[in-house]
């Protein structure tokens, strides 16, 4: 007479060796996809510049040409935002620059900054204009003063703190610490910055 009780049959070894294929193309599978998403993230957050050559202040911007749009996590565009455009300029940009904030002219509004020491400046060539700003780059690193608020930068460096829309124009010695400070300003979230490559080297030293 056959048993009533029911028994559980062992799983067939066909079925077994397809569910193991299953799980070794399942999970590289999330695994990448996992990956990719954190590594869209982090392309994200990566600071870019779009940079373009010297050029006549006067004429429309090559880097209106050269905007590119960040791409989001998932990879489609986001237009809202732009990556900040740093242009390096020689010594007849920075005239015309240095003109425009003298005389208070031009259709942006720069604001020129020297980021040498105070010493090095004062015992040396002095600024490029009264109007010059004077910010040493190991206050600008330590302090974070481009993430500071406007009161607290304007107590502690004596003028007033550059809006988001400002044209940022960095200068130094030789063109070294002003472009270091110019890729701070744009972690900081400024969009449109300016370095001077020759400095107060090649804007002293005479023609």
């Amino acid at each position: 007479q056959p048993s009533s009780s029911s028994s559980t049959l062992p799983p067939h070894p066909l079925r077994l060796e397809r569910t193991r294929t299953n799980m070794r193309s399942t999970l590289p599978l999330s695994l990448f996809i996992h990956i990719s998403s954190i590594s869209g993230a982090f392309s994200f957050n990566r600071p870019s510049f779009v940079t373009s050559k010297p050029g006549h202040l006067g004429r429309r911007s090559s880097t209106d040409n050269l905007q590119r749009m960040f791409l989001s996590g998932d990879g489609s565009e986001n237009q809202e935002e732009q990556p900040p455009t740093l242009t390096n300029i020689g010594k007849v940009e920075m005239t015309e620059i240095i003109s425009h904030v003298d005389n208070g002219t031009g259709d942006k509004n720069y604001v020129v900054i020297d980021v040498r020491g105070v010493e090095e400046i004062m015992m040396g060539t002095g600024t490029m204009s009264e109007k010059v700003q004077v910010l040493p780059l190991p206050q600008i690193t330590m302090m974070a003063a481009f993430d500071m608020d406007e009161k607290s930068f304007e107590a502690q460096f004596n003028f007033p703190k550059p809006n988001a829309e400002d044209t940022l124009v960095f200068t130094c010695k030789m063109g070294g610490r002003s472009q270091q400070a110019a890729q701070l300003a744009a972690t900081s979230g400024y969009k449109t910055i300016i370095n001077y490559t020759g400095g107060a080297d090649d804007w002293f030293g005479g023609e």
